[in-house]
């Protein structure tokens, strides 16, 4: 009679994440880059909150710096 070995690791107990309680309070940021450009846009900036998955694109140029960032963001949100 043949056994199999075990691939895994053993189980361990798993941990909740913690649950922000105010909307906005964490948020990502992703670039969405080398997109065609019918509107002249060549990159979409993709904003979503935590809690209410809430999702907003921006259109924006794939020459962005930080203080480009920090103007779309606070502009179009």
């Amino acid at each position: 009679m043949q056994t199999k070995p075990i691939h895994c690791f053993p189980l361990e107990k798993l941990y909740l994440l913690p649950i922000p309680n105010i909307r906005w309070k964490t948020i990502s940021v992703d670039f969405i880059m080398e997109l065609p450009e019918p509107t002249g846009f060549d990159m979409v900036m993709m904003v979503v909150d935590s809690i209410s998955k809430k999702t907003y694109f921006i259109p924006a140029y794939t020459i962005v710096i930080a203080e480009d960032t920090i103007r779309l963001f606070l502009h179009h949100i």
